[in-house]
């Protein structure tokens, strides 16, 4: 099972885009479409901030990246909560053996911390983000690493997301889709194998591709990134 975050595991979408636009806003720029920087959910921040000015120097655009990065520590982590299904799914799948990982543009320590402090312990056993690949979503790079990580194959992993570029990692890596329909994409998105609306709809298709493929159920110990 490889997780996405914002949108996925954490009502958070709003807390990105109104992050970014806070930084834009403040040096000038004009405040972005929600639905446009809530699609990009998942990518690099620089490009969400390329939107607003497609021109930007490079050490101009680290220093905004550094200001969003110091809001959302300060302010939006802590704020941050589980969607209410989460915590029990997450239970329930690591119950049954089912190796997990996170597959999110963020940062894979920030992920963790996240995570962490909403007590999600050792249902994931391995942390991945933007920062542990070079190619970002929606390149097959962290789902494939992923992969590396848990010891499997990607077609033997089901990417969980919310976003177009979820979507389209998964399709490239190899690896089965799962979209969510509580995050920022309420239609079914080009690509996505299926849709889910609900946590107990999620679980039931997870668990029948289990029954499927054995092989994404294995009983091993916890793998560390």
């Amino acid at each position: 099972m490889l997780w996405d975050l914002d949108g996925t595991l954490t009502d958070s979408v709003r807390f990105v885009v109104d992050t970014a636009n806070r930084v834009i806003e403040t040096h000038g720029g004009n405040a972005l479409d929600f639905d446009r920087v809530g699609s990009m959910t998942g990518l690099p921040l620089a490009e969400i901030f390329a939107i607003a000015w497609p021109d930007l120097a490079p050490e101009t655009l680290r220093g905004y990246v550094d200001e969003y990065r110091d809001i959302y520590n300060r302010e939006v982590i802590p704020a941050t909560r589980l969607y209410r299904g989460t915590r029990p799914t997450l239970h329930a799948f690591h119950a049954a053996g089912l190796l997990q990982a996170t597959v999110t543009g963020k940062r894979a320590a920030d992920c963790e911390r996240i995570l962490r402090g909403l007590r999600i312990k050792d249902e994931i056993e391995v942390y991945l983000g933007g920062d542990s690949v070079i190619a970002h979503k929606p390149a097959p790079d962290l789902v494939l690493l992923a992969a590396k990580r848990l010891a499997v194959t990607p077609a033997e992993c089901v990417v969980v997301g919310d976003a177009p570029a979820d979507i389209e990692m998964a399709r490239a890596a190899g690896a089965r889709s799962l979209q969510v329909a509580w995050g920022f994409s309420k239609q079914l998105l080009p690509g996505a194998e299926n849709m889910v609306r609900t946590w107990p709809e999620l679980r039931r298709a997870v668990f029948a591709l289990a029954g499927r493929d054995e092989a994404i159920l294995r009983g091993r110990g916890p793998v560390r990134s």
